[in-house]
């Protein structure tokens, strides 16, 4: 059990050390071209359902910010998380590997209405001309059940 705590803890800092190394200057973010997007929060699905009465239907909405050329996207918004408490929430998508219109890394937020109020976890996004999705997974661990949750995406600009 101490193991998978100290694994888990090691892949944390791990992901907040590469997204620190790599975040741009602050000159960068201003002077960067950039796409603008709004957020649907939607559904989850949990892989424990038997731990509690998950809620997994999200409702929400949020913003989020694209700069062009850089692995980075600012997000903040609302939902009503799988806890049936309000979340809401601000930070940074990292998404350094791309393969077509998939992209792959992590959201790190600040988020209300979970027993930790910082959030790092494993992102894939996917775009498509004006529209695209997002979806978080997190795997099983002591103590918390994994789950998959999905965002869709809608151009702004």
């Amino acid at each position: 059990m101490h193991f998978l705590l100290r694994t888990a803890a090691a892949v944390h800092l791990l992901a907040c050390a590469s997204i620190a190394a790599a975040a741009p200057s602050l000159d960068d973010i201003q002077n960067a071209p950039h796409q603008d997007w709004l957020t649907v929060s939607g559904v989850s699905h949990h892989f424990q359902p038997d731990r509690r009465d998950w809620r997994e239907f999200n409702p929400g909405a949020g913003f989020e910010r694209a700069f062009t050329g850089t692995p980075w996207v600012a997000t903040a918004g609302y939902f009503r998380n799988s806890y049936d408490r309000n979340t809401f929430y601000a930070g940074a998508r990292w998404m350094p590997l791309q393969a077509g219109p998939f992209r792959f890394g992590a959201f790190g937020l600040v988020g209300t209405g979970y027993p930790s109020p910082v959030l790092v976890i494993p992102t894939v996004s996917a775009e498509f001309g004006r529209v695209g999705a997002n979806l978080v997974a997190l795997p099983n661990l002591p103590g918390y059940s994994g789950y998959l949750g999905m965002q869709f995406r809608f151009a702004l600009d």
